[in-house]
């Protein structure tokens, strides 16, 4: 006659093995759902400008359903960080760490620069900087993609700058420099002219 902890023995494994595929599900759903959020921001942060306000940037950001933590005061100068992790793939070692951070600088309650990087732990990366000084411009290093882009570039230019590979976000592969922002040579060669 079976014990009772040999015939619960079979149901505990499956309760393991349940649970452990319902947490690597839920980490993949978490990186997924960064994704998306990651292209909803990219796509806000495309068109903003600079020199719009504090308050009409958080409200365009919030249109697009993207959670900003806003900090006490913004009258004179303050800075907002958003980050869009793969927190959960990563700490389960079923990808490699990876962010899409951006940067939103204010003064005097008006957007003064702004800074978007894909990369992760590894060095490589892709970031665009758009600053009141900024001039369009590329710099590729061997781990590092750098866009530089004027305010008033609203060219193809601009376009071709933001489209990084969200899909680096939550791969289960380290994405190379170039794969980050996959139109790195395009830009290359508007800049070149």
């Amino acid at each position: 006659m079976l014990t009772n902890c040999q015939r619960r023995w079979p149901l505990t494994v499956l309760c393991v093995v349940l649970a452990t595929l319902l947490v690597i599900a839920l980490a993949f759903a978490h990186a997924y759902r960064a994704r998306v959020e990651a292209g909803r921001y990219v796509a806000v942060i495309t068109q903003m400008r600079i020199g719009t306000t504090y308050d009409v940037a958080v409200k365009q950001l919030r249109d697009a359903d993207i959670s900003v933590h806003l900090p006490g005061e913004c009258h004179h100068e303050c800075l907002l960080d958003l980050e869009f992790v793969n927190k959960w793939q990563y700490k389960l070692h079923l990808g490699p760490p990876m962010a899409l951070v951006g940067n939103l600088g204010f003064k005097d309650e008006k957007l003064v620069y702004k800074t978007t990087g894909l990369g992760g732990s590894n060095p490589n990366s892709a970031s665009v900087r758009e600053s009141t000084s900024t001039v369009s411009a590329v710099r590729v290093h061997q781990y590092k993609i750098a866009v530089d882009l004027s305010p008033s570039d609203f060219t193809e230019y601009r376009r071709l700058a933001y489209s990084f590979n969200l899909k680096c976000l939550g791969s289960i592969r380290q994405c190379s420099t170039d794969e980050f922002l996959p139109t790195v040579n395009e830009l290359e060669r508007i800049t070149s002219k």
